[in-house]
């Protein structure tokens, strides 16, 4: 507005600042999150855009100063001291108080000619044991990841089974379960017998036959399951998949269609599962029967 006395002229500028923050927090992923989010803005009256960025260059971290963890308990030939270090970080992040990841998301409103910039922040820490253990190839990472089984056995044991909840339409099982590239798959098992010799139970499945010869029980016993990456995207796998669910058979090919029928076979799994738990395998089977004859599934 212009003053007439005094000629002087007031510009009013205002900032949305909640619309900001909350588109932020409508980016992050809300799947699974029962963390609470934090929010936070900032007005910048002194911003320039920059003609280039000038970003700090990239390097990779070393663990030389990090913590030696102790041997692994079990282990026949010793960890070398740069692999006891990987080890002490890789138990770290599978610690029930692991530090949480922080997701975040940043929304921005740019008014160049005042150079003014608002920006609104929403951030979630989601707890997430576990992390990547990205050493150089021939570093040892086979046997850091066995020397993690072997020293977070005795944890597992003691944490005991979930709560009932969280078993509905699952088997508890304690084993490790190791996904690898089918040319690995008796190579995992030779180092697990290298290493820590007969201490552990290895269950190796790298073809079908050794697939359809499992039993419930040999998947329980086991204290580390070794599967061929290719079985689990090959078709006996989806054809054993859902003719065991009941639920209708899935496509051929991969895709949206296939995402959503594959929600509904699961399904139908979990509701398998629980009824082999609670009638047994001859309830389980009647059910299957029943699909064939409903045509949902081919066998």
């Amino acid at each position: 507005k212009l003053d007439d006395e005094s000629g002087v002229g007031t510009v009013r500028i205002g900032a949305n600042v909640p619309s900001l923050v909350h588109r932020a927090y409508s980016r992050l992923p809300t799947h699974a999150r029962k963390e609470s989010p934090q929010l936070a803005w900032r007005l910048d009256t002194d911003f320039s855009d920059p003609a280039k960025l000038d970003l700090p260059k990239f390097t990779l971290t070393s663990n030389r100063k990090d913590p030696q963890h102790k041997q692994p308990p079990n282990f026949k030939i010793p960890l070398r001291q740069e692999q006891l270090r990987s080890l002490d970080w890789m138990l770290k992040q599978e610690a029930l108080d692991a530090a949480p990841f922080v997701e975040e998301e940043i929304a921005e409103a740019i008014l160049d000619h005042l150079g003014w910039r608002a920006q609104g922040r929403a951030q979630r820490p989601v707890h997430i044991r576990g992390g990547v253990l990205a050493d150089e190839v021939g570093y040892g990472k086979t046997a850091i990841t066995l020397g993690l089984i072997d020293c977070s056995t005795e944890r597992i044991k003691k944490e005991g089974k979930p709560d009932k909840s969280s078993l509905k339409g699952k088997i508890y099982v304690r084993g490790t379960l190791v996904v690898v590239p089918p040319h690995l798959t008796r190579q995992w098992s030779s180092e697990v017998k290298k290493f820590t010799g007969d201490h552990f139970n290895v269950v190796a499945i790298s073809s079908v036959s050794n697939l359809n010869s499992l039993t419930i029980e040999d998947v329980i016993d086991a204290d580390i399951l070794v599967i061929a990456s290719n079985l689990l995207a090959s078709n006996v796998y989806l054809s054993n998949l859902d003719s065991l669910s009941a639920g209708g058979s899935l496509p051929a090919q991969d895709g949206r269609y296939f995402n959503a029928k594959l929600d509904i076979v699961l399904d139908s799994l979990r509701e398998q599962v629980d009824r082999l738990k609670g009638e047994g395998p001859s309830a389980v089977m009647e059910e299957i029967r029943k699909a064939r004859k409903r045509g949902v599934s081919i066998v």
